[in-house]
C-alpha cells in the first residue's frame, strides 16, 4: 500500500465520477452512494461535463453538483500511481491505493478511465479497456454474444453513413422494432416502432446519440431480468435475481430514476429460471474477462420461453449493490471490490513490459530492405 503522509493507515480510494457523457447525472448519484461502501481516505474526483478533472467535498450531494463551483483541479501523473491537486500553481501529489469507476457512459464505462488508470499505474475497480469498450457498444456487445453461444433478439446495425441501407437491413425483421442507440445506456434515445413510417423518425433521433443504432424485433410479451456478477477472493460471484417491471413498452430513464416504476416486482419466478440467469451471468462474466462488479439485463419471452442476453453493464447503476441484498454488509462490499481490485493489479504485474532491443542505438543508420 502507498503511503501519504495524512491516514497513512488508510488505503487511499479515488472515486472518478461524472464525465462528458448523457449519463452524467446518473454517475453523480452512483458516485454519492458508492461513497458509503468504501473505508479508507476516499477521494471524490469529479469529471465536469467538458472532462475537467475537479477535487469535491465528500459531503455534496448530487445537488450540490449543480451550484457549487470546485475548487481545485486535479491531474493523474501517468507511471507513477498518484494524481496531483492543483489549487493556484501549487501541485500536490497524492499517491493512490485503488480507483473506483463510477462512470456511466461514454468517456467512463467505455474503457477511457480503465486505459487512464493502467497509464497512471493504479488498480482500478471495474473492468479493463477492451471488455468495458465491447461491452459499451450494443453491437459489438451483441456480436460477442452470438460468437460465444448466448442467444440474443434478432436484430441488425444501421450506421448513419448509410441511411439508404436502413430501409433493406430492417427488411429482414419483423414489426413491432426497437430502436437503440449503439453507444448509450440508461434507455436514453430508445424508442419503439409498431408502424414502419415511425422508424425514420426513431432513427433520426438514435443517431444524435451514436453514428451506429441497433434495431431489434421488439419482444410483445416479456419479463426483464437483472443478475450481478463479481469476482471475490478469486471466484466469480452472481448476485440475487431482479424482475424490474413498468407500466409502459419497455424501463424508460423516468422508470429507472425518476418516477420509481422499476421498483415494483411480480410474482416470484421460478428457482429453474434464476439458476439458468445465474448460470450465464457467470459464464459471461468469465468469458468476456470482466472486473469489478457487472449488471447483466435479460428478457424472458413469455410466448416461446426463450432467454435473451439483452444488455451488458460494467458500471451499473450504484455499483448494483442492491442487488446483493443478504449477501453482503455495505462496507463489506466495498472491501471485496478493492481487495480484488489490487490482486488483479499485482497479478498483471507479474508481466514483463520492457524489452531490450538495441534498435535504437543504431536507428540513425538502419538500413532500408
Amino acid at each position: 500500500m502507498k503511503k501519504n503522509s495524512k491516514s497513512a493507515d488508510m488505503p487511499t480510494i479515488v472515486l472518478i465520477y461524472g464525465g462528458k457523457s448523457c449519463e452524467h447525472d446518473i454517475s453523480v448519484i452512483t458516485a454519492c452512494l458508492a461513497k458509503g461502501y468504501f473505508k479508507g481516505n476516499i477521494i471524490s474526483v469529479y469529471l465536469d461535463k467538458n472532462n475537467r478533472a475537479h477535487l469535491v467535498g465528500n459531503d455534496w450531494t448530487p445537488k450540490r453538483h449543480l451550484v457549487e463551483k470546485p475548487k481545485s483541479r486535479v491531474v493523474f501523473l501517468t507511471g507513477e500511481g498518484a494524481i496531483g491537486i492543483v489549487k493556484g500553481t501549487r501541485l500536490t501529489k497524492l499517491n493512490v491505493d485503488v480507483a473506483v469507476n463510477c462512470c456511466h457512459g461514454l468517456n467512463g464505462e467505455d474503457g477511457t478511465v480503465a486505459a487512464l488508470c493502467q497509464l497512471c499505474g493504479i488498480p482500478l475497480v471495474g473492468s479493463d479497456v477492451a471488455s468495458s469498450a465491447i461491452a459499451m457498444d450494443k453491437i459489438l456487445t451483441k456480436r460477442m454474444l452470438t460468437c460465444l453461444g448466448f442467444k440474443t433478439v434478432k436484430g441488425v446495425d444501421v450506421s448513419r453513413k448509410s441511411p439508404e441501407q436502413a430501409a433493406q437491413s430492417v427488411a429482414q425483421l419483423s414489426l413491432p422494432l426497437i430502436v437503440k442507440p449503439s453507444l448509450l445506456g440508461s434507455s436514453i434515445g430508445v424508442k419503439v416502432v409498431h408502424e414502419i413510417n415511425e422508424l425514420d423518425s426513431a432513427l433520426k433521433q438514435a443517431f444524435e446519440y451514436s453514428p451506429h443504432v441497433l434495431v431489434e424485433e421488439a419482444l410483445t410479451d416479456f419479463v426483464e431480468l437483472n443478475c450481478a456478477a463479481l469476482r471475490d477472493r478469486g471466484e466469480v460471484r452472481v448476485s440475487n435475481v431482479d424482475v424490474p417491471v413498468t407500466v409502459n413498452e419497455l424501463l424508460t430513464f423516468e422508470d429507472k430514476y425518476i418516477e420509481n416504476n422499476a421498483e415494483k416486482k411480480p410474482s416470484e419466478i421460478s428457482e429453474g429460471l434464476k439458476k439458468e440467469v445465474c448460470r450465464q451471468t457467470a459464464d459471461i462474466y468469465e468469458k468476456f474477462g470482466f472486473s469489478g462488479v457487472i449488471r447483466v439485463d435479460y428478457l424472458l419471452d413469455k410466448t416461446t420461453g426463450n432467454l435473451y442476453v439483452n444488455e451488458i453493464n460494467t458500471t451499473p447503476g450504484s455499483l448494483a449493490f442492491g442487488l446483493w441484498e443478504g449477501r453482503y454488509s455495505r462496507t463489506g462490499y466495498g472491501e471485496a471490490l478493492v481487495n480484488e481490485a489490487i490482486a488483479d493489479y499485482r497479478e498483471l504485474q507479474c508481466f514483463t513490459y520492457t524489452f531490450e532491443s538495441g534498435v535504437l542505438n543504431g536507428a540513425g543508420g538502419i538500413k532500408k530492405k
